[in-house]
């Protein structure tokens, strides 16, 4: 074989996995705020590096609005006020000679958060399939997947069958039973089809939230993204 046909054969997972893991990737996300990215820092498989808050102002990081807000004039605005409070409070705090260590404790989560994130494109499949997951991820992880398969397809766009935008996210089918239900939102149409083909009911299970993902407001971004892409 030649060389090429070799690397391909890696990435059609026709030789041993661990070869996979000597192609790296790294990522600089940014447009994420501290809540988020606490979500994407429990993947163990990745190294972080966080810009650093200790030798200079957080005074004018951006503070990040979220959609699921923005539907809501009157919360929109109590958020508002209170990341604008929480800031000045900060502000103050180093003005009155506290140290940068100190003075950040009660920085509002909104804040935005940026950071480096590297590893393997064996584990960047993984985490972009798990991560695309409608049924039980938030919204800004399904975007920031998705923003990473584009970056992905733009050097290797042969991978695009292993990570489809729509999948069946087989933990979450799994998961949903009456004892023990560990699912945030009811299952939409490709996962119900899925329950029924393989005989796992559900109808009694109780879940988090009461309408299906797909049909809140705040996954139109989301949304208006994926059309992009399939158009």
């Amino acid at each position: 074989m030649t060389r090429n046909d070799m690397v391909m054969e890696m990435f059609n997972w026709r030789t041993l996995p661990t070869a996979l893991e000597t192609v790296r990737m790294t990522f600089f996300l940014e447009g994420l705020d501290l809540t988020n990215v606490t979500h994407i820092i429990r993947h163990r498989l990745f190294s972080f590096s966080a810009q650093s808050t200790d030798p200079a102002s957080m005074e004018g990081h951006d503070i990040l609005e979220n959609d699921a807000f923005l539907q809501n004039p009157e919360l929109l605005e109590r958020s508002r006020q209170l990341a604008k409070d929480a800031n000045q409070l900060y502000i103050d705090a180093l003005d009155s000679g506290m140290s940068f260590y100190d003075a950040r404790h009660y920085q509002p989560r909104a804040k935005e958060a940026k950071y480096f994130m590297s590893g393997n494109i064996k584990d960047f499949i993984g985490f972009v399939n798990t991560r695309l997951g409608r049924t039980n991820q938030p919204t800004s992880d399904n975007i920031l997947a998705l923003r990473m398969r584009q970056e992905i397809l733009k050097v290797y766009p042969f991978l695009e069958g292993q990570m489809l935008v729509e999948k069946v996210q087989a933990h979450y089918a799994h998961a949903i039973n009456d004892k023990m239900n560990m699912n945030t939102y009811p299952p939409d149409a490709l996962h119900r089809t899925y329950l029924e083909r393989n005989g796992i009911k559900w109808s009694n299970a109780k879940f988090n939230h009461p309408k299906p993902r797909d049909e809140y407001s705040c996954n139109e971004p989301f949304n208006k993204l994926v059309e992009e892409i399939t158009q």
